[in-house]
């Protein structure tokens, strides 16, 4: 087997790993995001009154899919690691690294 023939690990598994370990750690963390002002102003300590639950509800709507967007994050990245071989040949890593 030649050199260039020669199975090296996937750079590219490697990144979508990374990714996903760096999003796990942050997953719960941006979901929260936008719930602590949502319940202040939902909450008639802030702000009160026609405008404050017109804001509330548009905040409110804005946190549910931001949490439904995070929560399909790591599913995605698992199926794209999953899709993604152990080992590629040296020139595929390569042109991996070189795109980048």
């Amino acid at each position: 087997m030649a050199d260039s023939d020669a199975k090296v690990p996937n750079p590219r598994k490697a990144d979508l790993e990374r990714l996903r370990s760096d999003l796990a750690k942050e997953v719960e963390s941006i979901k929260k995001a936008l719930k602590g002002p949502t319940e202040q102003i939902g909450g008639d300590k802030v702000w009160v009154g026609k405008n404050a639950r017109a804001w509330h509800r548009e905040l409110d709507g804005r946190n549910r899919k931001l949490v439904e967007q995070v929560d399909k994050l790591l599913p995605i990245i698992d199926a794209a690691i999953r899709s993604e071989p152990e080992k590629v040949s040296q020139s595929e890593a390569r042109m991996y690294n070189n795109d980048l």
